[in-house]
């Protein structure tokens, strides 16, 4: 029997299916199957645009000392990256008033310790967690035998951008997820999820970060509700596509129900080599399919996680 993008199902997919019930029987993989990047051949396009981008980092760089009002006018993307391109920024800006997931994350401490007046230069000393802000789980954050955040090979880090909608359900259903069938739609839409991608949920959760309450939307027993990705996406991408990490909108890959249950999402992706963003931003000011998406990682030793400045390119 063939499916609606001409893949042929296998036993694998009525295993797949069973995880679209939750159920907490299912197992995952084994912890010590590692992920293999994407091979180079399937980035071509891809990294033609990423490329691109890369120069147009660099000639920032290049640009002489000015005020920010007149920097931010003096590059024209198109000429940078050759034709008509945006740039969207996927990432939060944070600071001690950023919602966090408590109980597992504490807010950061941000202490001005040098300023111009006294010292002639302005510094901060920032104290925070790992998950701070839009932030990347990385594999090892669950499993030991895992890369580090600082291992993750640098090709990784710029991906073809697969952008999966749910805001419409989830406006309805505060622990609404991403699933299964949500990925064969994708796919019957804009043909097979490419090698190397990062997949993101565009639950339009973002348009709540100033709003904690409605974020997290915690029950009197104190759970919270919020979107998530499923526990049979999260399978069928870790088994049956060739992605390197993933991405949400919300606080955490789980659903709030899940994450406090069984997070399993984050055990299926991270303990197979796989990343996650976490807390992103303007997901729905990219398109579906087409775009790329470029991760600059907190590159520390030994990294669980990580805050990142991401970038959607399209």
């Amino acid at each position: 029997m063939k499916s609606v993008f001409g893949e042929a199902y296998t036993a694998e997919d009525d295993h797949i299916h069973a995880y679209q019930a939750n159920r907490p029987d299912q197992s995952v993989k084994s912890a010590g199957e590692v992920h293999r990047a994407a091979p180079a051949t399937s980035r071509r396009k891809m990294l033609g645009m990423a490329g691109a981008l890369g120069a147009t980092v660099a000639g920032l760089g290049m640009i002489d000392a000015k005020p920010a009002s007149a920097r931010t006018v003096g590059v024209s993307t198109s000429r940078l990256l050759g034709g008509s391109h945006r740039i969207v920024d996927m990432s939060h800006t944070w600071g001690e008033d950023f919602p966090v997931f408590r109980p597992f994350v504490e807010p950061p401490k941000f202490e001005q310790v040098a300023s111009v007046e006294k010292e002639g230069y302005n510094t901060l000393m920032i104290t925070m967690d790992e998950h701070s802000g839009t932030h990347m789980d990385g594999p090892k954050h669950f499993d030991n035998g895992q890369l580090a955040t600082d291992e993750i090979p640098a090709e990784n880090l710029i991906a073809p951008l697969v952008v999966v909608r749910i805001a419409d359900r989830a406006q309805k259903d505060l622990d609404a997820l991403l699933t299964y069938d949500d990925l064969r739609t994708w796919e019957s839409r804009h043909g097979r999820i490419p090698d190397g991608a990062v997949v993101a949920m565009d639950s339009g959760w973002s348009a709540r970060i100033n709003d904690p309450a409605r974020i997290f939307n915690r029950d009197a027993a104190d759970k919270p509700h919020f979107p998530g990705i499923g526990w049979d996406a999260a399978e069928f991408l870790e088994s049956r596509r060739n992605i390197v990490g993933v991405a949400a909108d919300s606080p955490s890959l789980d659903s709030g129900a899940n994450n406090y249950l069984d997070p399993r999402a984050h055990k299926i992706l991270l303990t197979t080599g796989h990343y996650g963003i976490e807390w992103t931003a303007n997901v729905d000011k990219l398109p579906e399919s087409g775009a790329v998406t470029v991760i600059g990682l907190m590159k520390h030793k030994g990294g669980f996680a990580g805050p990142v400045r991401m970038f959607g390119l399209y």
